[in-house]
């Protein structure tokens, strides 16, 4: 109800974000924690459409949408010390919240900056071969 009252229409934010250039864009990457259900939402919104049946579909629009994804969760595997949420890994990695756990700007922030802290810590050189694999979904293997 309440985002019903507030809240922007459903159509309206795909539109926006559809025109805003951030999609559909391989100079844009995207830094996730664990995210299949978030991209299987704007993959909807944007599609205007259901999801696809199966997974090769599913990673297709991802591909399409989004093509540049970084999943870090799915980072954390290649890491062995690292392991727990998002929270708990910028602990680990020494990063520092800013704002209020659960705020989106504060979560925002708080995935990018570990996704530098891990990238620069773990990964030297390029992470390409780790683009594109959501955590929980697809194969995994990198």
């Amino acid at each position: 109800m309440k985002n019903v009252e507030n809240g922007i229409d459903t159509r309206r934010f795909g539109e926006l974000l559809m025109s805003s250039g951030i999609v559909l864009n391989d100079n844009v990457c995207w830094v996730t924690f664990h995210s299949g259900y978030d991209f299987g939402y704007l993959i909807k919104l944007l599609s205007c459409q259901d999801l696809p049946e199966g997974q090769a579909e599913f990673f297709d629009l991802i591909n399409v949408y989004f093509p540049v994804v970084y999943d870090i969760k799915h980072l954390m595997k290649f890491c062995n010390s690292l392991h727990g949420g998002l929270n708990k890994l910028a602990e680990l990695l020494e990063v520092e919240r800013v704002g209020v756990c659960h705020q989106a700007g504060s979560d925002s922030l708080l995935t990018c900056c570990t996704f530098m802290k891990l990238k620069g810590s773990f990964f030297s050189g390029s992470l390409e071969k780790y683009a594109g694999v959501l955590y929980g979904l697809g194969n995994e293997s990198g």
